[in-house]
């Protein structure tokens, strides 16, 4: 007699709680505020000589992420440009255009977390500096082991090959409600 009260107990107080919108209660949350790779001499190829573009493409592991996560709970995510900075072995002045994307996982199609357009003349100039695009939900980003990114510059990089030291730091953050799951 006492299990079967403690359940009805148990089902009322989940029923007050749907009713209340505390879905909350059964909500994880997993943040990383600051994942960082730092590329060294990283190759990109040389461009037309007339008005062109490059392309070049690497991947950051996000390690145990997820972890915490429960597996079969709905996930949302969020992924945000914190950081992104290349330092050139050349003049990359002529680069009018610049963005970095992440592949969404199990697709080929890529969404856009930072930009840069040049404003001025374009003194010479071997850095380059990326702004955050704001967050991005990628879906079951939290369930990768590592996240595979792209960078593409346009306008009139380098005529010859070059390289650059790349620095990208970007923020995850995750939620999976498990209500379902309970209920």
């Amino acid at each position: 007699m006492r299990t079967q009260s403690f359940r009805t107990l148990l089902l009322a107080g989940a029923v007050a709680l749907m009713g209340t919108g505390c879905d909350s209660l059964f909500t994880v949350e997993v943040e990383a505020e600051r994942i960082c790779k730092t590329e060294n001499d990283l190759s990109f190829p040389a461009s037309p000589p007339i008005a062109g573009s490059v392309e070049q493409s690497f991947t950051i592991p996000l390690g145990d992420f997820a972890s915490a996560l429960p597996e079969d709970a709905d996930v949302e995510t969020e992924l945000r440009l914190k950081l992104f900075n290349a330092t050139a072995s050349t003049d990359i002045s002529g680069i009018e255009r610049a963005s970095l994307a992440v592949r969404k996982p199990g697709s080929l199609e890529y969404v856009v977390l930072g930009e840069f357009r040049r404003t001025g003349s374009g003194s010479p100039t071997n850095t380059l500096e990326l702004t955050s695009s704001g967050p991005v939900d990628v879906l079951d980003l939290a369930r990768q082991e590592e996240l595979e990114f792209r960078f593409q510059a346009t306008g009139a990089p380098p005529t010859q090959a070059w390289t650059a030291d790349v620095q990208v730091c970007v923020g995850a953050k995750a939620s999976a409600n498990y209500f379902g799951l309970l209920f």
